[in-house]
């Protein structure tokens, strides 16, 4: 993506700063953008450096963005100018944002059980794929009743946005699948493997995904999914490109079946090549 005329006079403006000074900067734009306000102190506890460099810092800011911050004096503050305009960071999501407490912007989440595996396992299967190992793992699978034990080639990771997945050739199954590492509940026996990664054909293979808002909804309810998904807005459609393996994920996240209802389907996912 080309850049912007902004960006490229923010890079052209700090490429001559260590990248470290330019992360505690990014920081104290996110402040203005989120809060309204900052101190010294909020570069001081999050980076842990002293007030002098804190103070170095500011100036540079100031002195490289003038119509961006001014110090209060009555407040003891930092404060955005009227025109203030981030130049180092583009606001897109609240992500960014969301650890960064404001009493001014009050933020909530809701709670969802952990997924993930326990550190014994992440560290064998890393192993596993670093080191082309065969591996004993004791799964619990969807389809069966009792967690199994069986040989993986794990080869690669890969996440649905949710949960992390192992990419691994299956000796019980003899095929590539994929195996969700939170179900994998403990490991036993290593052995070299000669199973070659290259091999899975679903994971090598890079497809073209079309997607574009559910056809069957309104037009005004499609033109509000094409700006939530930041989807051109002359043909509310993008082209992803992912691996094969990871196309029944995005089909079931964005497209799932077993419902007629179109605010169900809020996107359609298709396959072009």
């Amino acid at each position: 993506m080309p850049q912007t005329a902004d960006q490229a006079l923010s890079a052209t403006k700090t490429d001559d700063l260590p990248q470290t000074v330019v992360q505690r900067l990014m920081h104290l734009e996110r402040c203005l953008f989120w809060r309204g306000e900052l101190q010294r102190a909020d570069l001081i506890d999050t980076f842990g450096i002293n007030p002098i460099q804190a103070a170095k810092d500011f100036r540079v800011y100031m002195e490289r963005y003038p119509n961006n911050m001014e110090y209060n004096k009555s407040r003891r503050r930092y404060l955005p100018l009227p025109g203030f305009a981030p130049k180092l960071i583009e606001p897109k999501t609240l992500d960014e944002f969301a650890d960064i407490s404001s009493p001014l912007v009050p933020v909530a989440s809701w709670p969802l059980p952990s997924r993930r595996a326990t550190p014994q396992v992440l560290q064998t299967m890393v192993t596993a794929v670093r080191e082309r190992q065969k591996i004993e793992v004791q799964y619990q699978s969807m389809t069966g009743e009792k967690p199994t034990w069986r040989w993986l080639s794990p080869h690669a990771f890969a996440s649905d946005g949710e949960r992390w997945h192992v990419r691994a050739y299956c000796h019980t199954r003899g095929e590539f699948r994929d195996f969700v590492l939170g179900r994998i509940l403990t490991t036993r026996h290593v052995k070299a493997s000669d199973v070659d990664g290259s091999d899975d054909q679903d994971w090598a293979t890079m497809v073209d995904v079309l997607v574009t808002p559910n056809p069957n909804l309104a037009p005004e309810k499609r033109q509000a999914i094409a700006l939530e998904y930041d989807l051109p807005s002359k043909d509310m459609e993008a082209t992803l490109r992912l691996r094969q393996s990871m196309l029944f994920y995005v089909k079931a996240k964005f497209d799932p079946e077993g419902s007629d209802v179109p605010a169900a389907h809020q996107l359609t996912v298709e396959q072009t090549r």
